[in-house]
C-alpha cells in the first residue's frame, strides 16, 4: 500500500501533537514534516517535492492558511484544521478536501 506523505502546519504546539498522534496511528500516513507557520511550510514544500496532503491551520500569525494555500501554484490536497467555523465556505472555494473544526475526534480525523 502506498503511504500518503503529509505535512502538518499549525502554530499551536498542542494541535501539532494531536494531529501527529492521530496521523501516526494510521499506517497509510507518513509525516514528512511539522511546521509552526506558513513560511516554514513553504520551505518544506520546496525541499520535500512529494507531499500528498497538508493538514493546515487557518488562523496563524503573519500569513493565514488560506492565504498560504492561494499562494501555491500546484498545491497538494489540503485538510484545514481550525478552531473557527467561519472559514468553512471559503475553504471549499480553494478546493480543500476537508475542514476539521478543533477539537476534533480521532474518528472524525
Amino acid at each position: 500500500m502506498k503511504r500518503i506523505r503529509c505535512l502538518i502546519v499549525d502554530d499551536e504546539p498542542l494541535a501539532l501533537r494531536v494531529i501527529e498522534k492521530f496521523a501516526r496511528d494510521l499506517s497509510f500516513l507518513h509525516i514528512v514534516r511539522k511546521c509552526s507557520n506558513a513560511m516554514e511550510a513553504r520551505e518544506a514544500l520546496h525541499e520535500e517535492k512529494a507531499i500528498d496532503v497538508i493538514f493546515l491551520d487557518i488562523e496563524m500569525p503573519k500569513l493565514s492558511g488560506l492565504s498560504f494555500l492561494r499562494s501555491l501554484r500546484h498545491p497538494p490536497l489540503v485538510v484545514f484544521t481550525t478552531a473557527y467555523a467561519n472559514h468553512a465556505l471559503e475553504s471549499y472555494e480553494v478546493e480543500a478536501v476537508d475542514y476539521l473544526k478543533k477539537p476534533f475526534s480521532y474518528e472524525r480525523f
